[in-house]
């Protein structure tokens, strides 16, 4: 066709050319971000899908972290029962000495004033021993959050009210009641130690999940850069092509010319 009002051919080429071009700077906005999905337009279903695993990811590693805290804590408190039943391993060791005969009145009231002090700093040691502000052997620590979901999680063996009780106003003469505070905190550390125990396994869990959803995340909103590079340059000698046969579709109409010379 000889028309000269509606270029035809270069509007077509031109449309051809403009998708081109915006395909390209669509890969080379995805090339300098990293990310396959740049806005909800890119990938509606794979934005919806990525939010939900970030969040997903951001609550777990925050479980985690929790989880640490608590760990933090429970060798706390441990450290403190251990120096509490050194105490105790000490006060029995009294207790059995005050049953000497041998032992003058004298000696018997150093051990007697020994004893009453280590008591007393046992009881006082597992009262007011605090963490973060926080007192630690008052009973169980309860709602530890250990998961994105909301799951919560008990540290059992903080309650020391038996031990306190079996210490509190005992005498050198009772070695039955400083037994009594060592099995009482024997039984705190054996549970102490299985909640500690059982927070590890946890973490680990908690761990390999983060990892796993994170690599999943990344598949759905990162960019293959490889497979990326490849459609970047396609797109390149497409806008290049493209140009190219815009100049020769423009000139078209003069070949009109031609024929009003005659």
């Amino acid at each position: 066709m000889s028309r000269i009002v509606t270029n035809s051919s270069a509007i077509t080429v031109y449309k051809n050319y403009n998708r081109s071009n915006m395909s390209l700077a669509a890969s080379a906005e995805r090339l300098s971000t990293g990310l396959r999905i740049n806005r909800a337009s890119d990938d509606a279903a794979g934005l919806a899908i990525s939010e939900t695993l970030r969040a997903q990811v951001k609550g777990t590693d925050m479980a985690a972290e929790n989880i640490s805290n608590a760990n933090s804590f429970i060798n706390t408190a441990d450290g403190f029962l251990q120096n509490v039943s050194d105490i105790l391993g000490r006060l029995e060791e009294l207790a059995v000495e005050y049953g000497d005969p041998t032992k003058s009145s004298s000696d018997k009231a150093n051990l007697s004033a020994e004893f009453t002090a280590l008591a007393s700093k046992s009881v006082d040691i597992l009262q007011n021993a605090v963490y973060n502000g926080k007192q630690m052997f008052s009973a169980d620590l309860t709602g530890l959050v250990i998961d994105a979901n909301g799951t919560t999680a008990s540290i059992n063996g903080l309650d020391a009210s038996a031990a306190i009780n079996a210490l509190t106003g005992s005498s050198i003469g009772s070695v039955t009641a400083v037994q009594s505070a060592i099995n009482s905190l024997s039984t705190m550390r054996g549970n102490l130690g299985a909640s500690q125990s059982k927070l590890v396994y946890t973490l680990i869990g908690v761990e390999n999940y983060s990892e796993n959803v994170s690599a999943a995340e990344s598949r759905i909103r990162n960019v293959d850069v490889a497979k990326e590079t490849t459609s970047f340059s396609r797109f390149q000698i497409q806008v290049q092509a493209s140009t190219a046969m815009l100049a020769q579709a423009n000139s078209l109409p003069q070949n009109v010319l031609s024929l009003l010379r005659g």
